[in-house]
């Protein structure tokens, strides 16, 4: 997958990207469009209504009942219409504008040169789900307020020819409730935010203890990880709680003020139909009116909450699009000589150990504390100065990341099952028998309903400990680069097994394979074996 390319990455980025790019904003000006046309449809209604009474109803006039009656109607089929048209094309811009987030942040995630915070997979999966999702709903937000507007403009404007001083009370109000609910929603934002940051906590435990749940069973640390999680739950509820109370009260200030607007609207327009200045059918009009009123200015009340709540997730998506990268270039800036240097792979550890491995040879390093950190390093996940890692004798730094993933693959002690079936997670165009025997894979297909297509289930729960490590270990023996190295590929396995995969590791003479593990059985096998010593430079032996 490509690097994103360096962009601005702000919240107001984040709902551009969400709402207006790929050619969405002119889909999103017609469904604020239809969605207006729908809200000035429904203040028109108590104007027809009210014509109707005056001009039909009061003469008795039977043809003129008829005629508006046919324009009430035809007035409800586009009101339905333009809802629908507008709904359709809004979903479609939230959809395919949470899509485009997600890709954002999937990108970036996975961009080969890494990011220097390191983030957990559940906050990555809070952020790139449910905040991308509150991003993208952002359209929503301007299609209701801009047909709230027009619908209160609408209702406005036809209270103006019935009745102007009603109007301006009406305009009036609406000014004074917008600017004092926009004052008094400010702090909305950083309570709105807190409370999606422990929402995203309680969700990142979540997600990783179900991760890790087979580890946590292991140690028994499941009566401690519950601990964390009911605590953090508790948190978020907390966060939850005052969010909602500031939101009810704000809820409850819109809805008052926009009560008295309609108590207000009515009781002048019964007051001036009861002093004869305006027909029934007005009096009529001016009360469906107000009734009309009510909903936009609700919806225009709210507008600073709902900002505040996109804002929060936006800002957490462009947090995590703006991390600094971990590795600085990712081009490269030589070309690989596979032919020019006898080692396919050298690097001097931390502690000053050299590790090397050529072709056809397999390399045992014993390491404890550092083993992990050397796994790392070698998959150039995390960087390493000049002249300390080699890969067929060009410098790796040289090289950047990319290129040297095409020449050496890293199979980590924890790797990923997919959902899928077995061949769907060896990643290869075809089964090589050769990589299926050496991993003892073989084995487990024949224990295997429908054999390299029976199914593993989520994060391969189908599978066993040792059925799941020989699927990774077969996956990587499947792969094309040169260079292989595996970290613990035989924790899980019997003893049998590691003896059958150990020996068997010397069946690809066009590789070079290190093996990073405590294992004496593997070790055993091994051409060479090199000890890592974190306190002492260590040493090569036979």
């Amino acid at each position: 997958m490509s690097a994103l390319p360096e962009t601005r990455t702000g919240p107001i980025e984040m709902i551009k990207i969400g709402s207006f790019s790929s050619g969405r904003g002119p889909r999103l000006v017609a469904a604020v469009a239809g969605q207006a046309s729908y809200q000035v449809a429904q203040a028109l209604i108590p104007v027809l209504i009210g014509t109707v009474v005056d001009r039909a109803i009061g003469k008795s006039d039977s043809t003129a009942l008829l005629v508006w009656l046919a324009v009430l109607c035809a007035l409800f089929v586009g009101l339905a219409l333009s809802w629908r048209i507008a709904v359709r094309l809004n979903t479609q811009v939230f959809v395919y504008g949470e899509h485009d987030l997600r890709l954002n942040a999937a990108r970036r995630v996975l961009d080969a040169r890494g990011m220097k915070a390191q983030r957990s997979t559940g906050e990555v999966l809070t952020i790139s789900t449910s905040d991308a999702s509150h991003v993208s709903g952002f359209s929503w937000v301007v299609a209701e307020q801009g047909s709230a507007f027009a619908g209160l403009a609408a209702a406005v404007i036809s209270l103006a020819f019935v009745s102007w001083p009603l109007a301006l009370i009406v305009v009036l109000i609406t000014a004074a409730q917008l600017a004092f609910i926009h004052k008094i929603s400010g702090p909305l934002d950083e309570r709105v935010y807190a409370e999606q940051k422990k929402a995203a906590e309680a969700g990142t435990l979540a997600t990783d203890f179900t991760l890790g749940l087979r580890v946590l069973k292991g140690f028994g640390a499941e009566p401690t990880a519950l601990s964390r999680y009911v605590h953090a739950s508790r948190e978020s509820m907390k966060a939850a709680i005052r969010t909602v109370r500031a939101m009810s009260s704000l809820t409850a200030l819109n809805s008052g003020v926009s009560a008295l607007v309609l108590a207000s609207v009515a009781l002048g327009a019964a007051w001036m139909a009861h002093q004869g200045t305006i027909t029934v059918g007005n009096f009529v009009t001016v009360v469906g009116l107000s009734r009309v009123i009510a909903g936009p200015m609700e919806t225009l009340g709210f507008f600073g909450a709902e900002l505040a709540a996109k804002r929060g997730s936006a800002r957490r998506l462009s947090e995590l699009l703006a991390e600094p990268h971990l590795i600085e270039s990712l081009h490269s800036t030589a070309a690989i000589d596979s032919d020019r240097s006898e080692d396919a792979l050298l690097i001097s550890t931390d502690n000053g150990t050299v590790v090397s491995a050529r072709r056809g040879e397999v390399v045992g390093v014993r390491a404890d504390d550092s083993a992990h950190r050397l796994a790392l390093q070698l998959a150039f996940q995390t960087p390493l100065g000049r002249n300390r890692y080699f890969v067929f004798g060009t410098d790796a730094t040289e090289l950047g990341p990319d290129a040297v993933r095409d020449q050496v693959f890293v199979s980590a002690h924890e790797g990923t099952v997919f959902t899928g079936t077995v061949f769907d997670n060896l990643a290869a165009p075809s089964v090589d028998s050769s990589a299926m025997t050496s991993s003892a894979l073989d084995d487990v297909l024949t224990h295997l309903p429908d054999g390299h297509h029976s199914e593993v289930g989520e994060q391969g729960k189908k599978l066993s400990g040792g059925q799941r490590q020989r699927l990774l270990l077969a996956r990587a023996l499947h792969q094309p680069q040169p260079i292989l190295v595996l970290h613990e590929p035989t924790t899980s396995v019997d003893s049998v097994t590691e003896h059958r995969i150990a020996h068997s590791l010397r069946n690809f003479p066009d590789k070079a394979i290190l093996v990073i593990t405590s294992s004496p059985t593997l070790l055993h096998s091994c051409d060479r074996v090199v000890t890592i010593d974190d306190d002492a430079r260590g040493g090569d032996s036979l």
